[in-house]
């Protein structure tokens, strides 16, 4: 995929929220990027940084206070979400009528619509009937049910925000490998998070703090600075005042030593292979 296909751009933006005093509060700052087809954009920050404005932005449920977003004329982009409150999106009173809703190319025959459901719910590891009442489902298990409709429709491009906050490890799990699936099937990927361990995924990351974009580049630099030759005292991430993942840290207590590493790791796999050979 061409990274010069631009799916969406932001120009100058910023976002003002009204209070009920009627006072201005500034969340965003003249904000201004591109979106690519093909990445997977992962957006990490403190909390109150403004990463989880992105996600509204994208989905057109925040208005842009200043600035513009747009969309090239040639391009026709099927965007799709996953917030942060599962309740939030739901529309229908069951997972059938929430997905009769969103997924538009099902067949019309009862018993083929029936198989189809239950491949989408699968898809994300769900397997619970279709008929069941929303309001019985564990707080993982509405997240999984939004992600499912979402991925039904085969979006152009996911926004999700925060989608594994509500999750347990083996369903935060589930959640990666189904968003994978989409991404190699050509979904563009807007990841909001702040689980550290979940950049190891993106292709390009994009920090913010106080409302603006404070990094934009790649997942290694993030966590280990430009210069592979020289570790920095601060990199990107710990200007943000973030703590890396485990995998990172020990690789960075490794170097300090004087070790060599085969490579800079993003996750635990990455770790067994840099330390893989004795250090030099």
């Amino acid at each position: 995929m061409s990274k010069s296909e631009i799916l969406t751009s932001l120009r100058q933006a910023s976002v003002v929220y009204r209070t009920e005093m009627g006072e201005g509060r500034r969340v965003w700052s003249e904000v201004s990027l591109d979106i690519h087809k093909g990445e997977w954009i992962v957006v990490i920050g403190p909390n109150g940084s403004g990463k989880s404005t992105l996600a509204s932005v994208l989905l057109g449920l925040c208005p842009l206070s200043e600035g513009e977003m747009k969309v090239p004329k040639s391009a026709v982009v099927a965007t799709r979400g996953v917030l942060q409150i599962p309740d939030a999106q739901f529309i229908g009173d069951t997972i059938r009528e929430e997905l009769d809703y969103i997924a538009t190319e099902i067949s019309t025959e009862e018993e083929e619509r029936e198989a189809q459901y239950k491949e989408i719910l699968s898809a994300v590891g769900l397997s619970l009937p279709v008929d069941r009442a929303l309001n019985t489902l564990s707080g993982g298990q509405k997240q999984l049910v939004n992600l499912a409709a979402a991925l039904s429709v085969q979006p152009e491009m996911l926004v999700l925000d925060e989608p594994t906050a509500m999750l347990d490890p083996a369903a935060r799990k589930e959640v990666r490998q189904a968003v994978r699936a989409a991404y190699q099937q050509g979904t563009t990927i807007v990841w909001v998070t702040h689980r550290l361990e979940e950049v190891a995924d993106a292709t390009r990351v994009i920090g913010f703090g106080e409302g603006r974009i404070t990094y934009d580049g790649g997942p290694r630099a993030f966590f280990y600075g430009d210069n592979e030759a020289e570790l920095p005292v601060m990199t990107p991430c710990t200007e943000l005042g973030l703590d890396a993942p485990f995998a990172v840290k020990t690789a960075i207590s490794l170097l300090q030593m004087g070790c060599k590493l085969r490579l800079l790791p993003l996750n635990m796999d990455e770790l067994a292979e840099a330390v893989a050979a004795p250090c030099l």
